[in-house]
């Protein structure tokens, strides 16, 4: 049995929509690309329950992250995801899952990017289990499903209220009124400055070779444990010559920032980074909850892209912040972004620990699942 004989296609719906179209919309409904939801947007193609599978993207070959999920709902979804639902004999929660736990690699093709076309995913084999039997396996792990997808969807809204709040804020163009409306304490106007002359860079060296995590920055913007994004150790025994990066403090690859690998370290206390790495902090006019969301807006990448320089490998020098405008916000309006949004952040922290474990424990019985070590009765009960 084959997943092409199990499914009915919709890729011939899907409309990719740019950032640029994206920009100025309302963000009401989910918009998917490979791995999730990207952005929102102001009108749907799709109403119901959806299964995605990932097209194309590095997630293929790595599988650091599920690359198949169900959605439900309205929602858009760009060309980068095959969206199907399953025929009257096949599960759509079975196939989600067998999809997540089997190696599928000879499936997908090229090297640079990796893709998964119509035809190859339509021939990935699949056990022939009776559709009773796929119910079972789908109900016995539909609990963990159900609530990591519970939990995704609140992060999601966490994440686009906060940055709904930094846009209010900060984003206004007529900051008269921003003033007007907000009790920003006893703080000065805003003063009109550049990134370059509000950071400071820290080339703190690990000499007393502390026991800190060995961090990389993955092209999503945020810190990855080494050992997570390497398949063996990638750096050096001695640790002596690597920068600490502290909480608070953001760094990068010069020659990878291009493409989306500077983040703010906020989910351990210190790390080490590669001597290769770029370190800053704030100056004191700058809190960095603050820096953290101006990193976030679409035109911050767009001008780090802009101002890389070279042509086979690009590189970003820090200097060129100094091509950056910042308007710098009173003192008591980041406060107060920080006090409304600083809540936020935790709970979305706790609910990402928490799906970690319910998937650590999803992992562990879904393969038992499969091989008949754990046994479902597929009888009426």
């Amino acid at each position: 049995m084959f997943l092409g004989d199990l499914i009915i296609n919709h890729d011939s719906r899907r409309i990719p929509l740019s950032s640029k179209q994206r920009e100025n919309i309302e963000k009401i409904y989910p918009y998917y690309g490979a791995q999730g939801i990207i952005d929102y947007v102001d009108d749907y193609l799709f109403d119901g329950e959806y299964l995605l599978v990932a097209e194309d993207g590095e997630n293929l070959r790595s599988r650091k992250k599920p690359i198949a999920s169900i959605v439900k709902g309205k929602f858009w979804v760009n060309n980068h995801a095959h969206i199907v639902t399953a025929k009257e004999y096949a599960n759509l929660r079975f196939l989600c899952l067998w999809l997540n736990s089997n190696d599928i690699s000879k499936y997908v093709t090229g090297s640079a990017q990796p893709k998964l076309n119509q035809s190859n995913m339509n021939a990935i084999p699949l056990p022939d289990f009776p559709k009773k039997v796929q119910d079972k396996i789908a109900e016995s792990l539909s609990g963990y499903e159900d609530k990591i997808n519970a939990n995704l969807s609140c992060i999601s809204t966490l994440e686009n209220i906060a940055a709904g709040i930094y846009k209010k804020l900060f984003a206004c163009p007529n900051y008269e009124n921003v003033h007007s409306s907000i009790e920003c304490g006893g703080s000065g106007g805003w003063v009109e400055s550049n990134v370059f002359d509000q950071i400071v860079e820290v080339k703190e060296k690990n000499q007393m070779e502390n026991d800190y995590p060995v961090l990389s920055v993955v092209k999503e913007g945020e810190f990855k444990a080494s050992e997570d994004v390497f398949t063996k150790q990638v750096y050096s025994k001695s640790t002596k010559n690597y920068k600490i990066v502290r909480r608070g403090q953001v760094a990068y690859n010069p020659a990878r920032a291009n493409i989306g690998s500077i983040a703010m370290l906020k989910d351990w206390e210190a790390g080490l980074v590669s001597p290769v790495y770029v370190v800053f902090k704030m100056k004191k006019a700058i809190m960095p909850i603050f820096f953290d969301y101006y990193m976030k807006q679409p035109m911050f990448l767009e001008m780090i892209k802009h101002h890389a320089i070279g042509t086979t490998r690009q590189n970003f020098p820090l200097e060129a912040f100094q091509m950056f405008p910042m308007a710098v916000p009173p003192m008591g309006l980041q406060s107060k972004f920080k006090e409304w949004v600083e809540p936020m952040e935790r709970k979305i922290a706790k609910l990402k620990e928490e799906n970690a474990v319910l998937e650590e424990i999803r992992d562990t019985l879904l393969p038992q699942l499969m091989n008949g070590k754990l046994m479902v009765k597929a009888g009426d009960e």
